[in-house]
């Protein structure tokens, strides 16, 4: 099982177009069930090296608000030295949240366009193309600049010092064009091209139409997140 879910993760980077259609024709979600555990996994194997090491997986605690969690619209409100827990602890949430709220977004919509996919098959292939950026970029990146850097440049948290230009101007630079061309920009794009193809393969819709699902869909879900993580 384990080899099948290693083959469609790198398949979708490879040959995304041949390994969502394989993903459609499965019988189960238990693959995007698989996908969606990534992102809870990575994030509390990155929190337990931090303490181990003795690093703060916030950063410095002082540059953040307090409370430094408001979600639900401002009625839910979580002081900074609690928030670290309450994160690690509603992650399965959002991410079973995303198993449906995506995926059933981008099939309801595509019913306007005579969409001929089921719920299950896109929630199979929209989980794929959430998650396979999300974690080859942005979780890859959280892992080599977190502990390891700040280790090799002997600082508490690398990340914030080098995007304040602490390490000075040079780094500041070339770590700014990172973080927004490649953490997020470059994440964001992949993203939201994996979930234009996915709905476009498996609903049979125009390419124009597969991007107005997955801009409305994907919209919907960051805004939803928005309510639970500041």
């Amino acid at each position: 099982m384990a080899k099948t879910f290693l083959s469609y993760f790198w398949g979708v980077i490879v040959c995304p177009q041949t390994t969502f259609d394989k993903l459609a024709a499965q019988p189960t979600i238990c693959w995007a069930v698989m996908a969606a555990a990534l992102g809870p996994l990575q994030v509390w194997g990155n929190i337990l090296l931090f303490s181990a090491f003795g690093f703060d997986w916030l950063g410095t605690r002082r540059e953040l608000p307090d409370p430094t969690f408001v979600g639900m619209f401002g009625y839910v409100q979580v002081d900074t030295e609690h928030w670290v827990l309450i994160f690690a602890g509603i992650l399965p949430l959002i991410s079973l949240m995303g198993l449906v709220v995506v995926p059933g977004l981008t099939h309801l919509l595509s019913k306007l366009w005579n969409g001929q996919g089921t719920f299950e098959q896109m929630v199979n292939a929209v989980t794929f193309a959430l998650v396979v950026p999300n974690i080859a970029i942005n979780a890859t990146s959280e892992w080599l600049f977190g502990v390891p850097i700040n280790l090799i440049a002997r600082q508490s948290y690398f990340w914030t010092s080098a995007m304040y230009g602490e390490l000075g101007p040079t780094v500041g630079l070339v770590w700014n064009i990172f973080v927004y061309g490649i953490y997020l920009g470059l994440s964001y794009a992949w993203t939201f091209a994996l979930g234009m193809l996915a709905i476009q393969r498996i609903e049979r819709v125009p390419a124009w139409a597969a991007a107005v699902i997955m801009t409305i869909s994907w919209s919907l879900w960051m805004m939803l997140n928005a309510t639970f993580v500041r």
